[in-house]
């Protein structure tokens, strides 16, 4: 008994260290500075990306085959802001400071988004300037 009893705090501790370390993955990321060349691409600031952005951005995410595959944690920041998209909804009645959190969360989400479409954007005027040098 003392050994499943071990194995299940184990088990649990190394689950909670995977979703820390996923988040602070995806929340370093979403902290970079993001250039000119997203606003001048897709309308959007940087400085006003909101919760409701997502989608956009995610759409804009789609047309690029390079980004929509080669991108990690994209599928999974997508199915996390679905979950608390939710959550905020359920407790924008009942507990507004759950909601508050849920809501600044999105925002990070978009924010992750608006920042890997940003490096593709960066990377494909890179390869278009090479091009152009040969």
């Amino acid at each position: 008994m003392t050994a499943v009893l071990i194995l299940a705090f184990s088990v649990l501790a190394l689950v909670q260290f995977a979703i820390s370390q996923w988040r602070m993955i995806w929340l370093t990321t979403a902290n970079q500075p993001i250039s000119d060349s997203l606003h001048a691409a897709t309308g959007i600031d940087a400085e006003t990306i909101g919760a409701n952005d997502f989608g956009k951005l995610l759409g804009l995410c789609e047309l690029s085959p390079r980004l929509k595959n080669g991108t990690p944690w994209l599928h999974e920041v997508r199915g996390y802001y679905r979950m608390v998209e939710r959550l905020e909804v359920v407790c924008r009645s009942i507990q507004p400071a759950l909601s508050a959190w849920a809501s600044a969360e999105r925002k990070t989400c978009s924010r992750y988004v608006a920042v890997l479409l940003d490096q593709n954007l960066s990377l494909d005027l890179d390869e278009r300037a090479a091009v152009r040098s040969i």
